[in-house]
């Protein structure tokens, strides 16, 4: 008896033809989180229409794939995100008999290429995004502010809940509870670090028509359900549009990440110790802390200029 192949000939499955079986499966028997899913939804469709990986899945070349994982630029847990997503798509596929060998069981860790943070650096197009943010539809308005002030991920950002939460004064915070790299952390908030989210946060909690429970996100779509990246994007190339900053093409000029790198670029300049700025922006090893501190170009040659100078 011939085995399962989903694409109606044996041996000859591609991705193409088998992710959706695989995410179906995950889904209902490991029960994995919603958002995960979608994680490895676009990941896998999106190699599926590149046409190295049209091929069955036997013969698909290990090199192909490695380039795939680490195309970028990309982070390096976006890196580790991608290895995962493929390692436990082929076992799937082993198990199933769909191909013969898993080709990241054996194969050495891939590592993204290091890069610097790309913040928004000048001063004009950080004035007219922060007045766009400003004038923004809540709750976009506030998920702006919060990404703008505190330097926190989108994710961890969307994943808040009520309980998360705290606003007496003094001890005002947010409580990270399953960040990207790291143990549970705390997001320290203040009247002058970030005062916008404080009054946004305060507003949003009186504009209730009742105490919200701890387990309700702080974040909801029309339908009740945490917010998609997918509205959060569209709402941010509105944004970049009210704010002047497109490219030539009409797509915004800079990404919501890239209002984290400005806070922790922010926070070096103002002489910020490196641990403080880590334990901000949540880094695990201070060495992706560390490239925030390295001295930009301009800074390096009025240096050197005013060396020669003297």
């Amino acid at each position: 008896m011939a085995v399962l192949d989903f694409s109606g000939k044996p041996g000859k499955t591609t991705l193409a033809r088998s992710f959706e079986a695989f995410l179906t499966e995950i889904a209902q028997i490991e029960r994995l989180r919603p958002h995960t899913v979608r994680a490895y939804r676009y990941e896998l469709a999106a190699a599926a229409d590149d046409v190295r990986f049209g091929l069955p899945l036997d013969e698909l070349r290990l090199e192909d794939l490695e380039a795939w994982l680490v195309r970028g630029p990309a982070a390096t847990s976006t890196v580790g995100r991608r290895v995962a997503t493929f390692r436990r798509y082929f076992a799937w596929a082993c198990r199933h008999g769909l191909c013969m060998r898993n080709l990241l069981t054996e194969h050495a860790p891939l590592h993204a290429r290091r890069r610097l943070p790309r913040p928004i650096r000048e001063q004009h197009e950080q004035r007219a995004l922060d007045a766009a943010i400003g004038i923004a539809a809540q709750p976009y308005r506030l998920i702006f502010t919060m990404l703008r002030e505190t330097g926190m991920r989108v994710g961890e950002v969307l994943e808040l809940r009520w309980g998360d939460v705290t606003l007496d004064t003094g001890r005002e915070a947010l409580r990270v509870r399953e960040p990207e790299n790291g143990p549970e952390r705390a997001v320290v908030l203040g009247p002058t670090a970030t005062p916008r989210t404080l009054r946004g946060l305060r507003a949003a909690l009186r504009a209730l028509s009742r105490k919200p429970a701890d387990f309700e996100l702080l974040f909801r779509s029309n339908r009740g359900t945490r917010m998609s990246y997918d509205a959060l994007h569209y709402q941010w190339a509105k944004l970049c549009a009210t704010a002047g900053l497109l490219d030539g093409n009409g797509a915004p000029r800079y990404t919501p990440h890239q209002l984290r790198h400005t806070r922790g670029s922010e926070l070096i300049a103002q002489g910020q110790r490196v641990q403080i700025v880590q334990r901000v922006l949540g880094h695990r090893d201070i060495c992706s802390t560390l490239v925030y501190a390295e001295l930009r170009e301009d800074q390096v040659r009025a240096a050197l200029e005013g060396a020669v100078r003297k």
